[in-house]
């Protein structure tokens, strides 16, 4: 059988993918980063879980592999990705973390990453280059950089990685759990990085982007209000600095 490898952090996006590769006569080997995160905790938990639901799924065809943890101590050191990581920084905002996945990737080249359609890393590799469709018979389509048409930067962080997911919304994501019998699995991710008594705490970047993306049924009231909270403070920064260079001017 066919070894796919795929990060899977327990969120809604990887396990997304998980879920199409399970109906795939494949075997998949789950790989999770641990750097000691206060939200490791729940993201283990969501993907023990989740694997279970799925090996009892009626539509699940493949085989797990044990679920590999790598420790921040294992991490791979290399300066050619933190350089070209800050210089992608001076223009656009991408998260850290894609440091630590290029450089694993270098020797674990085909490992899919499960970042979307509107997903800020992708656009960034977008906005700079391009990628190039991978039509496979058995997990279906994905895509890779096109190295031909990246600068060197995009090609060092991304350029070893798969990204199934690269033109899926959440939407269509959140549609398709529906559909096929998911919603439960759905329901068991887990995507924020700073939980408040075991929830989403409606604050961090991934409750942020989740919120946007379209599903705000995943956050408690309280949640949505530390969020629409942040989002009125933010504003408001914004608008006071505008009008004191305004002054200045």
């Amino acid at each position: 059988m066919k070894n796919i490898s795929i990060f899977w952090t327990g969120g809604y996006d990887s396990t997304f993918r998980v879920v199409q590769l399970s109906r795939c006569e494949i075997t998949i080997q789950p790989i999770y980063l641990s750097d000691n995160r206060k939200s490791e905790k729940n993201e283990l938990m969501a993907i023990e879980e989740i694997t279970s639901m799925l090996k009892k799924h009626p539509q699940t065809k493949a085989n797990f592999l044990p679920l590999k943890i790598v420790d921040i101590n294992q991490r791979v050191n290399d300066q050619e990705y933190q350089e070209a990581y800050s210089r992608i920084r001076e223009n656009d905002f991408i998260g850290s973390q894609y440091v630590w996945l290029g450089a694993f990737a270098q020797n674990n080249k085909g490992v899919e990453m499960s970042i979307h359609k509107d997903d800020k890393a992708m656009n960034v590799i977008l906005k700079y280059g391009k990628l190039k469709l991978v039509q496979d018979e058995i997990i279906g389509d994905y895509y890779i950089v096109d190295k031909e048409c990246c600068p060197n930067d995009i090609v060092k962080l991304w350029g070893n990685l798969h990204f199934p997911l690269a033109y899926i919304t959440k939407i269509e994501m959140k549609n398709y759990y529906k559909k096929e019998g998911y919603q439960q699995i759905a329901d068991k991710t887990w995507f924020c990085y700073s939980p408040i008594n075991n929830k989403p705490c409606g604050q961090c970047n991934p409750c942020k982007y989740t919120i946007e993306e379209g599903l705000k049924e995943r956050f408690t009231t309280r949640a949505l209000m530390r969020y629409y909270y942040r989002k009125y403070i933010s504003n408001l920064g914004i608008i006071r600095f505008t009008r004191t260079l305004l002054k200045r001017k």
